[in-house]
């Protein structure tokens, strides 16, 4: 049984760069390995007969021709089926003006939201928990404007079959509705793509060539870490570094480029420093029948402990690399820190990107453009680098300083879309808004 148990090992990997035993591509490989099982068990009956030689070459040959012809299997779908940076792969086409009842928000005096459920487990960070107090929430059903459903669900987690959005009291085919979440893939917790009909999207992982302009809204993932005080007013070539990154060291599927020779090349010691670790839930199980993908995993482990996070962060840029999805909470960190970002990311819509004009503030590159980054960093003149960080700083304090300033820019950005169809919505508060100017 040596060979199928070693498809078996294939049928886990296929698993585990999906999202579940249902994805196409551990089906298909399933599939292999019950035939490969198959071949296997009619080899060892025709070797007990030396006469059937012929009958074993034949067998193999059929078998070599069978898992050739598969591969169009694996690869079955248009040419994004397989790319995470293209996912999910469709939502339902809607814009405001076909998908939202203007009507339900006309007699209110702010924008007020009916939540169908907590905002997110406890072991989830998130800045929605202080929805239910503000002044934006209503517990009546008939004011609401916007009905959310939170999808960072440990139910929703561990389900096969994510809940049926027809069956919310409110849903009425998704008018006015808005999934939340912050999961790295839209099918760990949320309903299929095409179930959710005219309901709109607030995520973290959205994708340029699935997004639906005025209609879905980016955010961002939440600061893990926000200790960092006392560096936001250096100027940028007062600091310690040039340019650093603390974080983990993705071993396989998308994330994987942090592994790359070009990733870990840009570290030398002085100026930039980029250091890593392979000790996470996801590199461990792959270590155990992979090792050969730990190589260097040591020496990064070592350089990682030597080198303090904080510290680290007094820095001109700081890395914001994709990992398991295109946003990182690295982002929201070193913007708190005053420095630049350095996105590394595909097809990412970025937070607040109706709101916020990121080409003032941070750098991007895509995966397979790292090369760049170093020699493209340090040919910015003085000028531009302070005009970046001098805008950086403005959108951080005015759009995403802490929960409720990331709240109240959230609701901004839903009062954006009515394109001021709604005068009791005002997006100006005040004289100036801070974020967009």
């Amino acid at each position: 049984m040596a060979p199928y148990l070693a498809c078996e090992s294939l049928v886990e990997v296929a698993e585990e760069d999906g999202v579940g035993k249902g994805t196409p591509r551990a089906r298909a490989w399933r599939g292999r390995c019950n035939a490969v099982g198959s071949m296997w068990g009619t080899v060892r009956g025709l070797l007990l007969d030396r006469r059937s030689l012929l009958s074993i070459i034949v067998v193999c040959c059929v078998g070599l021709i069978f898992l050739a012809t598969t591969r169009d299997i694996l690869d079955a779908g248009p040419w994004y089926a397989q790319k995470m940076w293209h996912y999910p792969v469709e939502f339902p086409r809607c814009s405001m003006d076909v998908c939202f009842n203007f009507s339900r928000c006309d007699h209110g005096k702010e924008l007020l939201v009916y939540t169908y459920n907590d905002p997110a487990p406890d072991d989830i960070p998130t800045y929605f928990n202080i929805l239910p107090g503000s002044k934006w929430h209503t517990d009546d059903p008939e004011k609401a404007c916007l009905f959310f459903y939170f999808s960072d669900t440990v139910a929703n987690e561990a389900a096969w079959t994510k809940p049926d959005p027809k069956n919310l009291p409110h849903w009425n085919g998704g008018q006015n509705h808005v999934f939340v979440t912050f999961q790295d893939r839209w099918a760990e917790t949320n309903p299929p793509a095409r179930s959710i009909g005219m309901a709109s999207i607030l995520s973290t992982e959205l994708h340029y060539t699935t997004y639906r302009p005025n209609f879905d809204i980016a955010i961002p993932l939440p600061r893990l870490n926000s200790n960092v005080k006392g560096l936001s007013e250096l100027k940028p070539f007062e600091r310690k570094y040039f340019l650093t990154f603390k974080g983990t060291r993705y071993l396989s599927r998308e994330g994987n480029f942090r592994s790359s020779p070009a990733f870990r090349g840009m570290h030398n010691g002085k100026d930039v420093v980029i250091v890593t670790t392979c000790n996470h839930e996801t590199n461990n199980k792959l270590l155990r029948w992979q090792p050969w993908r730990g190589t260097g995993c040591e020496e990064d482990q070592f350089l990682f402990q030597r080198n303090d996070y904080t510290d680290l962060m007094n820095s001109t840029f700081g890395l914001a690399p994709a990992g398991r999805s295109p946003a990182s909470y690295r982002m929201l960190e070193v913007l708190s820190a005053g420095a630049i970002p350095v996105l590394i990311a595909d097809n990412y819509v970025k937070p607040f990107d109706t709101l916020i004009q990121w080409q003032r503030c941070l750098v991007q590159f895509p995966t397979n453009e790292i090369h760049r980054i170093v020699p493209t960093l340090r040919a910015m003149s003085k000028r531009e680098v302070e005009l970046r960080q001098r805008y950086c700083q403005q959108i951080f304090h005015g759009a995403l300083r802490d929960d409720n300033t990331l709240l109240s820019t959230v609701m901004g950005a839903f009062k954006e879309r009515f394109m001021g169809m709604l005068p009791n919505f005002p997006l100006m508060e005040g004289d100036q808004n801070p974020f967009i100017s």
